[in-house]
């Protein structure tokens, strides 16, 4: 067996210990360095996922009834895509007319009746394939279409309020 060079054992320890000083300063800077204060954390958060609370008073379903939810959403939807086009078509003749210079109050009210009719059309659409398919959903899966069909939410899926004391629609005034 041949022998080792005299300076190969001291050389290999101090990499050994400079490796295993950064090892260990690293570790414990981990563990000793500053949380953000959580306001930054839940803000953080909040931009990388949204994150859905259950509404009150809507029961808990499986992953498998929410895919199935979603699934006759997705139907009404797409089965509505001429109705929104339409609908995206009146709104931009609104726009535009509102925006024109002259201001013609009686081509404005034309252009808003137009864009109300366009919304009609694409919430009977999407409303009517939903019911079509909605009879094979369990009571607890058309609670969450009701839900979803009920009109406009914030962020925390709550339904935003026309004025403060006004309490929203099917619930509770607010106390």
């Amino acid at each position: 067996m041949s022998r080792l060079p005299n300076w190969l054992a001291p050389a290999a320890l101090g990499v050994s210990l400079l490796v295993n000083l950064g090892l260990g300063g690293y570790v414990a800077g981990q563990h000793l360095r500053a949380d953000p204060p959580r306001q930054e954390r839940s803000q953080e958060r909040s931009q990388e996922r949204p994150r859905f609370e259950r509404p009150e008073g809507i029961p808990e379903i499986s992953r498998e009834d929410r895919r199935a939810v979603r699934a006759l959403m997705r139907r009404g939807f797409e089965s509505a895509r001429s109705e929104l086009a339409a609908r995206r078509e009146a709104e931009s003749r609104f726009a535009q007319v509102l925006a024109a210079e002259p201001y013609d109050p009686q081509a404005a009210e034309a252009a808003l009746r137009e864009l109300r009719d366009a919304d009609v059309m694409l919430r009977d659409r999407i409303g009517l394939e939903v019911l079509d398919g909605i009879s094979d959903l369990s009571p607890d899966q058309r609670a969450w279409v009701a839900w979803m069909l009920s009109g406009p939410k914030d962020n925390h899926g709550k339904h935003k309020r026309k004025g403060k004391d006004a309490p929203p629609p099917g619930g509770e005034p607010p106390r």
